[in-house]
C-alpha cells in the first residue's frame, strides 16, 4: 500500500497503525483491487479500500476492441464515487449499504475508503441461495426502489445497468438481423419511458450482497452502474443470477408476489401503488428480454440463456408488438370509419402546392382523420419514445432522431374520395431509424378490409392470413396512378401491359399482394411530389412479407427514412408481385425510347 494512502487512512480513522492488508479480489479486467485494511486502535477495526487504476492498455475478456469498454468502465467508477458521496446517504435502513468514509484521486488513480460491513455483521457472500435467502434480497431491492422513486439520478447513469443498450453497440452488432435486434430499441425505450422511474442498483447479482451469519439480513455493495431506470431490471437480473431457468419459470409468480408485497408496504403515500404494480409486472418480461439482448451478443453460449429466458423474451416482444399493433389497428379503424361516415358531406378542398394533382389535394376530412389517428397513437409515442411523420403536417425531424417513428397517411387516394369513387385507404406504419418498416396497418373503408403486417410474421386480412397467389396468364397488370396517362409512352404501355387505375398508391400496391403478374411503377421525375414515406411504409412491408419486390426504379434498396426527402420522385419506384422478375420488367421499361422522360 502506498504511503500516502496509508497515512490518509490512519488520519481518517484515528488508528495507531495498519496491521495488515487482505486482498478481497482484483477488480474486473485488472482495473485495480478491492482490499480489507485491518487497523490497530482508532474508530474502526477495519476499512475497505477500493483502488481503481485504469490500465493504459487492456484486452476485453470477450474480444471486443476499441475504447467503448474502457470509457464505460471509467465512467462507472465516476458514477460509483458520486453515488457514495451523495445518494448513498439517503438509503433506507431496510436496504443497508457501506458508508463512504473518503474518496480521493491521486496520480490518476482513484481511491474509495468504505465502511467494512463485516463490522456490522454482514460477513457472508453467497454464490448459491435458497428461496429464503432470495426473499431477503427481494425485500432489500423493494425498499431501495421505493426510496428512490422519481429520483433525478444526478451524477449517476441516466439509464442504469451495465448492459444498457446505448453503451453496448458492439454486442448489439453481434445479433444484427435477428428479431431481438429489430426490437432492441423498443424494449429499451419501454423500460426507459415508464411512469414510475426509480434508481436501479444496476448489477444486482447475488454476489453483490453480503448476508449476516444467520442469513436473515443483507446489505448491498458495488454501485458502479446505479442509475435511473425500471426496477424490474434489478429484479429480473437478480433472479437470473441465482436461480435456474426452470426455477425462474416455476417461481415467477411467487417471486413477484414477495417483491410487490414488500414494495407496497413502503411506498410513499403519494404513489399510486396499484398503478405502479400493474405497470412493473408488465415490464418484468421486458427487463428479461433487455438483458437477453445483451447476453446474446456478449456471450451467445452463456448458461443464463435458458429456455425460460428465450420464452420470456418472446413474451415481451409479443406484448410490445400487440400493444403497438392494437394502437395502429384502432387508429386505422377509427379514422377509416369516420372517413366513410362523412362520405356525403360537402368537402373543403385545398392545395399543398405540389404539381401532382394526387399529391396536391387535401380536404378537411384528411385533417380531421389525422387528428383522430394521432389521438390514439400519442400514448404509444410517449410510452416508446417514438418520432412522428404524418402527411398532413409539417415534418418536425423526429424521424431522424428517434429510434423509430410512426408514419401516417390518414386518407391516401384523396382525389378518388373527392370524386366519390373507391380507391382510398388509411395507412399507418412504424418504421425504424434505419428506414426499415417494423409493422403496419392499412384499412380499406369501402370494403371494410383491415390489412396487418409485422416483419417476419406475414400479412393478415381481417385477422386471417392471406392465401397463396395463383399463377396467372396474359399480360402483366400495371396498377397505376393517373399521372401515367400523361407519360409520353402511355400508349405503348397500354399495348404491352394491362393498365388499371383503381386508386391511390396504397390501394395500388395492395393489389400486388393477391394479383399475379402485377406491378406498380413510377419512373423518376424532377417534380416534387408523388409517393412519400407515409404512402409506402405499410404496403412495402406487406409486399416483401409476401416475397414480392419493393425497390427504387433502378433496383436500389427502398430506404424509408431518407434524410434528403420524404418523397421518392427523384429515385422512382418499382414494386412487383412475387412472380414478376424485377430485372426483366426493368429492362422492358428501359427499352422504351422515352421511358425516363
Amino acid at each position: 500500500m502506498q504511503t500516502h494512502v496509508r497515512d490518509r487512512i490512519l488520519q481518517l480513522t484515528k488508528a495507531d497503525a495498519v496491521d495488515s492488508v487482505e486482498l478481497i479480489q482484483p477488480l474486473w479486467n485488472n482495473y485495480g483491487t478491492l482490499a480489507r485494511v485491518l487497523l490497530r486502535g482508532g474508530l474502526y477495526p477495519s476499512v475497505i479500500v477500493k483502488h481503481i487504476k485504469i490500465p493504459e492498455e487492456s484486452q476485453h475478456p470477450r474480444g471486443f476492441t476499441g475504447s467503448i469498454s474502457r470509457d464505460r468502465k471509467v465512467r462507472s467508477y465516476q458514477v460509483e464515487t458520486h453515488w457514495y458521496q451523495h445518494q448513498n446517504k439517503q438509503v433506507p435502513s431496510a436496504s443497508p449499504t457501506p458508508e463512504c468514509l473518503d474518496a480521493f484521486a491521486e496520480g490518476g488513480e482513484l481511491f474509495l475508503l468504505l465502511e467494512d460491513l463485516a463490522n456490522r455483521g454482514y460477513v457472508e457472500p453467497l454464490y448459491a441461495a435458497s428461496w429464503a435467502e432470495i426473499t431477503v434480497v427481494l425485500r432489500w431491492l423493494a425498499n431501495f426502489h421505493a426510496r428512490f422513486l422519481k429520483d433525478p439520478a444526478e451524477g449517476l447513469w441516466p439509464c442504469g445497468t451495465y448492459w444498457h443498450l446505448a453503451t453496448r453497440p458492439e454486442e448489439l452488432a453481434q445479433i444484427e438481423g435477428s428479431r431481438l435486434h429489430r426490437f432492441a430499441s423498443l424494449l429499451d425505450a419501454r423500460l426507459r419511458c415508464g411512469g414510475f422511474p426509480t434508481l436501479v442498483h444496476g448489477d444486482a447479482k447475488l454476489a453483490n450482497f453480503l448476508f449476516t451469519s444467520d442469513l436473515t439480513e443483507v446489505a448491498g455493495v458495488d454501485f458502479q452502474y446505479v442509475g435511473r431506470g425500471c426496477a424490474m431490471k434489478d429484479v429480473a437480473y437478480f433472479a437470473g443470477s441465482c436461480m435456474s431457468g426452470l426455477d425462474c419459470e416455476r417461481r415467477e409468480p411467487e417471486l413477484l408476489a414477495v417483491y410487490f408485497s414488500e414494495l407496497c408496504s413502503c411506498l410513499p403515500e403519494e404513489i399510486d401503488g396499484a398503478a405502479l404494480e400493474a405497470e412493473w409486472r408488465t415490464l418484468y418480461p421486458v427487463a428479461w428480454a433487455d438483458f437477453q439482448r445483451f447476453m446474446t451478443g456478449w456471450s451467445p453460449g452463456h448458461k443464463k440463456l435458458t429456455e425460460y429466458s428465450d420464452a420470456t423474451t418472446e413474451r415481451a416482444i409479443e406484448g410490445i408488438t400487440e400493444d403497438l399493433m392494437e394502437a395502429a389497428r384502432t387508429a386505422s379503424l377509427v379514422a377509416g370509419r369516420y372517413i366513410q361516415a362523412q362520405r356525403d358531406r360537402p368537402l373543403q378542398v385545398g392545395s399543398k402546392g405540389f404539381e401532382s394533382e394526387a399529391a396536391d389535394v387535401v380536404t378537411d376530412i384528411d385533417l380531421e382523420a389525422q387528428a383522430l389517428i394521432l389521438d390514439v397513437l400519442r400514448p404509444t409515442i410517449d410510452r416508446y419514445d417514438l418520432g412522428l411523420l404524418a402527411e398532413e403536417g409539417d415534418e418536425d425531424g423526429s424521424r431522424l432522431l428517434k429510434h423509430a417513428f410512426w408514419t401516417v397517411d390518414p386518407l391516401d387516394g384523396t382525389q378518388y374520395y373527392v370524386e366519390g369513387l373507391s380507391g382510398y385507404a388509411t395507412s399507418i406504419a412504424l418504421v425504424g431509424q434505419d428506414g426499415q418498416p417494423i409493422l403496419g396497418v392499412v384499412y380499406d373503408p369501402v370494403r371494410e378490409d383491415l390489412y396487418e403486417v409485422v416483419r417476419g410474421r406475414g400479412v393478415t386480412v381481417n385477422g386471417a392470413p392471406l392465401g397463396q397467389i395463383t399463377e396467372g396468364a396474359g399480360p402483366t397488370r400495371w396498377f397505376a396512378d393517373r399521372s401515367l396517362r400523361s407519360h409520353p409512352d402511355f400508349e405503348r404501355f397500354q399495348a404491352e401491359y394491362e393498365i388499371q387505375f383503381i386508386g391511390g398508391a396504397v390501394m395500388n400496391v395492395l393489389q400486388l399482394l393477391t394479383q399475379p403478374k402485377s406491378c406498380y411503377v413510377k419512373a423518376p421525375k424532377k417534380a416534387l411530389g408523388g409517393c412519400a414515406i407515409w404512402d409506402l411504409a405499410a404496403v412495402s412491408l406487406m409486399l416483401t412479407e409476401r416475397s414480392g419486390s419493393a425497390c427504387t426504379y433502378d433496383g436500389g434498396a427502398l430506404h424509408l427514412n431518407r434524410q434528403e426527402s420524404v418523397f421518392f420522385n427523384d429515385v422512382g419506384l418499382l414494386f412487383t408481385s412475387p412472380d414478376v422478375r424485377v430485372e426483366v420488367l426493368r429492362e422492358r421499361l428501359r427499352a422504351l425510347p422515352s421511358a425516363n422522360a
